[in-house]
């Protein structure tokens, strides 16, 4: 069987889907991506897989979006709208002839696809074969699909395609990775949505940790980080580091592989900084998290049990932070909010009080029991036996 995933240029839309390619692989199966060339070439093909360009940059796309009178009239804080914008009408065409061709280079059964990826239903759709989505974290409110889906509609019918109301993304299988506790409620309007455990993957960018991780002392160790999109938001790091810098723990923090650790000035001997650290070696080392609520960090603290300060900064993290709050296994401040002592006294919390270590305990075991990617493996042949 031949596989093609498509996503979206992005470690945290990458990073997710590379298990369950691994697992691919390991059953005698061909996998390949798909997605904007500069990221096939300095990511997807340094990992082994085979890589089609096609897509838009992520810039090119966010500029596009942001040029369109629909963007002008949207509720600035409507995010959902932007974001359907962006992938659907934007990105989602621009991409779709390009990954037709690698759909037929490829020789593909089955395309595998985020779900922000509104091409790959589409190209799927019209060579003829199966597809199936996998998330990235929790599902996206009814009306990112709804607007999503009219966005992508008329490039349906332009192809002689029929589309359904939500771009075709739940048509046959939805592979689900987000704990069902976590999960918005919306989910069981989903009727082909299957679990999947999120498996971390984050070693592309190196593979061990530096020797001073050894050597730190028997204190918590807190770990801070906003990810590699949100990671520029160079307040939040002064905040963090100004409510830590005096407090008693070890403190790690990681500013992304395209900033340097001196633009954040010189620091106390217990703050140690990193342009990048893989988070599945590290966490093992931690006991907290700061995060800006990404989905992939988050998935991957809770996964080891560890509670969080989630600091959002766009798109579905302030989503994600109230879910924390709400399941006790994390706090979460806003950017009104966002202050050094804020900061020192949340953490403070987390350290100390077992109730957030309790419920991220309990989120870490619901993970653990969720399918593992070959476990899922099979559902995909029969996918891509079945057809469309």
């Amino acid at each position: 069987m031949n596989v093609l995933f498509s996503c979206v240029p992005g470690f945290g839309h990458f990073h997710p889907l590379v298990p369950l390619a691994r697992a691919l692989t390991g059953a005698g199966h061909r996998v390949a991506f798909a997605t904007a060339e500069r990221f096939c070439r300095r990511v997807i093909e340094p990992e082994g897989f085979p890589a089609f360009p096609a897509g838009l940059p992520p810039h090119v796309a966010h500029q596009a979006t942001l040029e369109l009178p629909e963007a002008a009239e949207r509720d600035p804080d409507d995010v959902w709208t932007e974001g359907a914008l962006m992938f659907a009408k934007v990105a989602g065409p621009a991409k779709v002839d390009a990954l037709a061709a690698a759909i037929a280079a490829f020789t593909a059964d089955l395309v595998i696809h985020d779900p922000t990826d509104f091409a790959g239903p589409l190209a799927a759709a019209g060579a003829g074969i199966a597809w199936a989505a996998q998330s990235f974290g929790a599902i996206q409110p009814p009306p990112f699909w709804q607007a999503g889906g009219a966005l992508i509609a008329p490039e349906w019918r332009r192809r002689g395609l029929e589309p359904d109301d939500r771009g075709g993304m739940f048509a046959h299988l939805y592979l689900d990775i987000c704990p069902p506790s976590f999960q918005d409620a919306s989910i069981a309007g989903i009727e082909v949505a299957r679990p999947l455990r999120p498996v971390t993957y984050d070693t592309s960018l190196g593979s061990a940790l530096p020797g001073w991780v050894e050597e730190l002392d028997e204190r918590p160790t807190v770990y801070v980080t906003l990810g590699t999109v949100a990671n520029h938001a160079t307040e939040v790091f002064d905040a963090v580091l100004g409510g830590l810098g005096e407090a008693e723990w070890n403190v790690i923090v990681t500013i992304g592989p395209d900033r340097h650790p001196a633009e954040l000035g010189p620091q106390p001997a217990h703050v140690h900084i990193e342009g990048y650290l893989p988070q599945s070696l590290l966490f093992g080392r931690c006991d907290v998290v700061v995060c800006h609520g990404g989905s992939g960090t988050l998935l991957a603290a809770l996964g080891r049990g560890l509670p969080l300060l989630v600091l959002p900064q766009g798109a579905n993290q302030f989503w994600n932070a109230r879910r924390c709050v709400e399941l006790g296994v994390g706090l979460a401040l806003t950017d009104g909010e966002l202050a050094p002592p804020a900061v020192r006294s949340a953490v403070a919390a987390l350290v100390h009080d077992a109730r957030y270590r309790d419920g991220a305990a309990r989120l870490a075991a619901e993970i653990a029991a969720m399918p593992a990617p070959a476990e899922v493996v099979p559902k995909l042949e029969a996918l891509a036996r079945r057809g469309p």
